[in-house]
């Protein structure tokens, strides 16, 4: 087996813990995915998606720093500042951390990118995040 069906085969394996609600677990695999990768910056796309993964189920459990951290981390990559997903998870954990004036900015990316269904798409916490939004600027 290469490097590269082993990455996938970690993605995989993280995408189930993920799935079972294992965040702790799956950003272990995830590590062990990106541990194997040798050029980021010729696995770029790989590279991305662990580390979106990674601040994502960070997010879950509520470490907002850890997962603000792989996020804009993940923003160094290419595509990554058309991707409205990553800027909405770094607004909703630049507001958990108190940076408000960041999280509007975050999110008004991810609306711009997006539209009002980045938030639908996550239904009572989206809500709350688009009527913060709303209520700062004119949507």
């Amino acid at each position: 087996m290469d490097i590269h069906d082993q990455i996938e085969q970690y993605c995989e394996q993280g995408n189930d813990l993920f799935d079972e609600d294992d965040f702790l677990g799956a950003i272990a695999i995830w590590q062990k995915a990106l541990d194997l990768i040798v050029d980021p910056n010729e696995d770029w796309n790989e590279v991305l998606w662990l580390k979106v993964s990674i601040g994502d189920s960070f997010y879950m459990i509520d470490e907002y720093e850890k997962s603000l951290d792989s996020l804009l981390d993940a923003l160094n990559y290419p595509e990554a500042n058309e991707n409205a997903f990553i800027h909405f998870r770094v607004g909703q954990c630049q507001y958990q951390l108190g940076n408000i004036e960041s999280s509007q900015n975050s999110l008004l990316k991810a609306y711009m990118l997006a539209g009002k269904e980045i938030f639908d798409e996550h239904e009572e916490e989206g809500k709350f995040y688009y009527d913060f939004l709303s209520s700062k600027i004119k949507l």
